[in-house]
């Protein structure tokens, strides 16, 4: 019979994989952050807490880091971090005009959603394996994400009206 890809692969395995995935998105997203930042001046609500994500970025970054290291898998370095993933995250984040706030603040909700997405999905994977204090700090991370995701969605009226007086 045949198997999956997956059963190829240990619990472990997966959840490492997973982290790395997770970390080279946080990384893109740094990234990301720092280029749109400039355009975002006019906002200022946006460019506040476009600040405050670029710091929570980092900080999660870290922690991802952090937590390879304990499994004894320490980060990638950053040109190892590209994959096919990022591809595709980087194409939500970047779709359309580059200059268009409104597409970049839409971009960046889908984003987050994935984002919160697969710090669930670790938080599984970390409970499974009897990861208890890896799952705690996910759980952490997971909170800010939706935090931010939160702050993101309150801006959006002010966004909208600064954009459409800015036209």
């Amino acid at each position: 019979m045949g198997r999956t890809k997956t059963t190829d692969k240990s619990a472990l395995d997966i959840y490492l994989g997973a982290l790395r995935d997770h970390l080279s998105i946080e990384s893109k997203a740094i990234e990301t952050a720092l280029s749109e930042l400039p355009v975002c001046e006019r906002y200022p609500g946006l460019s506040q807490r476009m600040e405050q994500d670029l710091a929570m970025g980092r900080s999660h970054a870290r922690e991802i880091t952090i937590l390879l290291s304990r499994h004894g898998h320490p980060a990638p370095v950053p040109h190892e971090t590209v994959s096919s993933i990022l591809s595709t995250v980087s194409g939500l984040l970047h779709g359309g005009e580059a200059r268009d706030v409104l597409k970049n603040v839409l971009a960046t909700s889908g984003y987050r959603a994935h984002q919160i997405t697969s710090l669930q999905m670790l938080i599984v994977l970390a409970r499974q394996l009897g990861f208890a204090q890896d799952a705690s700090a996910l759980e952490c991370l997971k909170d800010e994400e939706t935090a931010a995701a939160e702050a993101l969605a309150g801006l959006m009226p002010d966004i909208v009206s600064q954009y459409l007086a800015a036209a």
